[in-house]
């Protein structure tokens, strides 16, 4: 009987100790988590100069086809993924003002997307435009933090969060919205909108009493405020940001500095780890990041490979030698390939590859049919008429030419947000406007650098120096053109190039609501619209850079301009807001 009881009693140690080596050694759950932001309906990546092995290198970067090209690859290699975006995926090309949200309603619908959060522009245009692009969709659109019962439209579009599975367990995704959408877009009176954090809070509440323990927030909020949220919100394992085009992570290789690591890591409330994670702007770059839990809802483990999405087109200057030693130089960026220099073409590969910070995509065979149908699409955009000018709009130092119209839209757009003065750089203008039709491509031409329309609160003292700096660049060997100062719009000033630096600004006045001129107050805060160029520091602008709290609108140069001009007839301003002393 002794021995049959010890027996037992051995069965039963060796059975619990399997069950404690089973929950001390359990597998993690572990899944893939890519995300995009801000896409702002780019189907074509984005020509840019970038540094490769030493060689200045013309890429193309980005875009929705490539997006489809890099996520094809990942899916099929790793069927544990989840897919987000976090919002804007509308306006900002000539293909949202062709197609309406077409474009990327489709090109989205071809992708493993789990969910979206709202951005502030998908609310650019009517509720019942959103409606529509909401419905298009296949898959889920989260916001928590508004209210869209007494809107007809939006009624009932949206879900604050939503539960998804994957390798059997639950995770939490929740939506936000940044409140800035009422002053940024056009979202009108019929829907709400709430503090980021305290919805953020309730949802989380109300999944972990559904015995949801790993949470998501998939946010369009901006990192800053990520980052506020992290710290103020319990519960929360990982945000998936977009609003700010923040670049995260190392991309050194490429001569990108980047603004914050990938992830970001802060910790909450109740002491938890929070990583925050957002990849830039127009499909430029695939965040991913592989995700380890345990059971009690922990993030144990991270691997985290942001991407720059490259394509395979390359472009050089070159030089060689000849067989009788004369160098041959060619000063124009030419296609490198396969065929023509294989050994430069191999070299480009092989240095990208070996960046470990970048992939080599082409477009996707399966969305070529669909492509061709609406690039074709816009050629009769470009050619479509939209305004006329009775007048040559030519550049010249007297803020003349389209420059000061640009800036006027620039203000016009940005005043229900504060906005009271606007200043354009010479070099944000390409292109002169002879008397005559003006085109959709003629004013993509003008601005083409798809810059956006940022926000700064500075003193006069501060806005009298960024003039200066602005004169003192103009005058210098490295400005675009040394004629040309400033393009200015809401108010008037006098310079004098020839004086010293820091003495040639004068009589700056503000205009008011009624038309009169004050003159400027040195320690009071006017409102400034700029593009993105200037605000982060271009043509030496080093008072613009160091302003906190900009606040980038996401609207594109390009298209206020459009929608300013079109219907109407231009002409040279009469009145002279710059006056030049020599």
């Amino acid at each position: 009987m002794k021995s049959k009881t010890s027996f037992f009693i051995v069965l039963l140690t060796i059975a619990l100790f399997q069950i404690i080596y089973a929950i001390s050694f359990a597998e993690p759950i572990t899944f893939t988590l890519i995300h995009v932001n801000d896409t702002h309906s780019h189907l074509d990546p984005e020509a840019k100069i970038l540094p490769i092995d030493g060689n200045p290198t013309q890429v193309q970067l980005g875009g929705l086809t490539f997006l489809k090209t890099a996520l094809d690859r990942i899916s099929a290699a790793d069927n544990n993924i989840l897919f987000l975006h976090a919002g804007d995926a509308v306006q900002g090309t000539m293909y949202f003002i062709k197609f309406n949200g077409q474009t990327d309603q489709i090109f989205l619908n071809h992708m493993p997307v789990t969910a979206m959060t709202l951005g502030n522009h998908e609310f650019d245009r009517t509720s019942s435009f959103l409606a529509e692009f909401r419905d298009g969709l296949s898959f889920p659109v989260l916001c928590s933090n508004i209210d869209t019962k007494a809107d007809a439209d939006l009624k009932g579009k949206f879900v604050p969060y939503q539960v998804f599975e994957i390798h059997g367990e639950r995770i939490g995704i929740i939506g936000l919205i940044t409140p800035e959408v009422i002053t940024s877009s056009s979202p009108g009176k019929s829907v709400q909108f709430f503090s980021p954090e305290a919805r953020a809070q309730a949802a989380v509440k109300d999944l972990q009493r559904q015995g949801i323990n790993k949470i998501i927030v998939l946010s369009h909020i901006g990192i800053e405020a990520d980052i506020q949220l992290a710290r103020s919100v319990s519960g929360i394992d990982l945000i998936v940001g977009g609003h700010s085009h923040t670049l995260m992570g190392d991309f050194k290789a490429f001569g990108y500095n980047n603004e914050y690591p990938y992830p970001v890591i802060e910790t909450s409330p109740d002491g938890g780890k929070v990583l925050i994670v957002q990849a830039w702007e127009w499909a430029k770059v695939l965040g991913r990041i592989q995700l380890s839990f345990d059971d009690e809802g922990t993030i144990m483990s991270y691997n985290a490979q942001p991407l720059l999405l490259i394509g395979n087109n390359f472009e050089q200057k070159w030089q060689d030698t000849n067989q009788d030693g004369i160098i041959n130089k060619n000063d124009d960026y030419t296609p490198i390939t396969a065929q023509n220099a294989p050994d430069k073409y191999q070299s480009i590969l092989r240095y990208i590859i070996q960046s470990g910070q970048a992939g080599i995509l082409i477009p996707p065979d399966s969305m070529k049919a669909i492509y061709t149908q609406f690039s074709s699409g816009l050629l009769e955009l470009k050619n479509t008429v939209i305004a006329e000018s009775v007048d040559d709009l030519i550049r010249n130092s007297n803020n003349s030419g389209p420059g000061p119209l640009i800036a006027l839209s620039m203000l016009n757009i940005t005043s229900s947000m504060g906005a009271q003065v606007a200043l354009l750089n010479p070099g944000g203008v390409r292109t002169d406007f002879e008397a005559g039709e003006i085109t959709v491509e003629m004013v993509y031409d003008c601005l083409p650098f798809q810059s956006t329309l940022v926000l700064s609160d500075l003193s006069g003292q501060e806005l009298t120096q960024v003039l200066e700096d602005m004169v003192n660049y103009s005058i210098s060997k490295e400005a675009y053109n040394a004629n040309i100062y400033a393009y200015i719009a809401g108010f008037r000033i006098q310079l004098n190039p020839s004086l010293p630096q820091g003495s040639r600004v004068s009589q700056i006045e503000i205009k008011q609501s009624d038309g009169k001129y004050q003159p400027l107050e040195l320690d009071k805060t006017y409102r400034l619209v700029t593009n993105s160029f200037l605000a982060q520091g271009g043509d030496g602008n080093s008072v613009l850079e160091k302003i906190p709290n900009k606040q980038d609108t996401g609207l594109i140069d390009a298209d206020v301009f459009l929608e300013f001009i079109q219907g109407t007839t231009l002409k040279n301003p009469t009145e002279e807001l710059v006056i030049i002393k020599e």
